[in-house]
């Protein structure tokens, strides 16, 4: 029989996970799967669970937001091992699954899982922790990991424009450097954000044209501070539209490095990454063994 390792974020979302624990099961067990449930009581805990009890496990399936799926693949990385992993979508944004094209539908998902088929996405490292799709700093970032889970949970995505609308009279310019073999530079800038996903906050787009998520690349997206706060406007189109703007610098690099002058707070997928003032981002390629649908083309 076929073991698989169940770890589920019972607060993730509205805490739907609950009520469709048992359909879920049953998807896995009619194929003969042996299936181990741990839910996560606190941060952390899906990263411990799997690096000490993953490797004995043909399968690992999480259910949870974003958050919850960096954990279980940070246990993986730091465990040294790897295997076939499933993502069934709980939270508020699901932006990972959306890009691969997991159904947000539980039980969907679920079937999907013992269906699908193998993709191999490319991982990021941010100095010395991981993350799946997203590594920012800057305006904004700290409404991910800043809104409250029982805001979430009733309002889903539109709890992160409130606390985003709320942030808009304390955006703050931080000084810097930048370089990578595709482009360096230096100045003020509000935001930057390192990403391997096609959709971000729920925005879709707003990465770049042409992304792929196994081509051992990130879409890399920085913000100036603008002389004027008329160009507010110009920039956001920028950003939902691909058009050119001085202020927004946009390419491709598989490692990039960060130095300001003050530390600056990173998020990685949605969860507070620490502060620094010297920041290597570097492109794994094809280090997540993600199951996806069958039939599924990302190419």
């Amino acid at each position: 029989m076929k073991r698989m390792l169940f770890i589920y974020n019972p607060r993730s979302g509205k805490g739907v996970v609950r009520n469709q624990l048992s359909y879920i099961l049953e998807e896995f067990s009619k194929e003969d799967y042996e299936i181990v449930v741990h839910p996560t009581i606190e941060a952390k805990d899906a990263t411990r669970i799997t690096q000490e009890y993953g490797d004995s496990f043909d399968m690992i399936v999480c259910s949870g937001g974003d958050g919850t799926l960096d954990e279980v693949v940070t246990g993986m990385q730091t465990g040294r091992f790897t295997r076939p992993l499933g993502y069934i979508p709980a939270g508020s944004t699901n932006d990972y699954a959306s890009s691969l094209g997991i159904p947000m539908e539980m039980t969907k998902a679920a079937r999907s899982i013992v269906n699908g088929t193998v993709y191999q996405s490319d991982l990021g490292r941010l100095n010395d922790s991981y993350f799946v799709y997203v590594a920012a700093f800057g305006a904004f970032v700290e409404v991910s990991y800043d809104t409250p889970q029982d805001l979430k949970n009733r309002l889903g995505h539109a709890a992160y424009v409130i606390k985003a609308m709320q942030s808009l009279n304390s955006l703050k310019a931080y000084r810097l450097r930048y370089e990578s073999a595709e482009n360096s530079g230096e100045g003020d800038f509000l935001f930057g954000m390192i990403t391997n996903s096609i959709s971000v906050g729920g925005f879709k787009g707003i990465t770049g044209t042409e992304v792929n998520l196994d081509d051992g690349l990130f879409e890399v997206n920085l913000i100036r501070n603008p002389a004027l706060a008329v160009e507010y406007p110009a920039i956001i189109n920028s950003l939902l539209n691909k058009t050119p703007n001085k202020n927004v610098v946009t390419f491709k690099t598989s490692r990039i490095e960060f130095w300001t002058d003050e530390p600056v707070a990173w998020t990685r997928d949605g969860e507070y990454g620490g502060k620094q003032k010297h920041s290597v981002i570097e492109n794994i390629p094809r280090a997540i063994p993600i199951i996806i649908p069958a039939g599924e083309d990302l190419a």
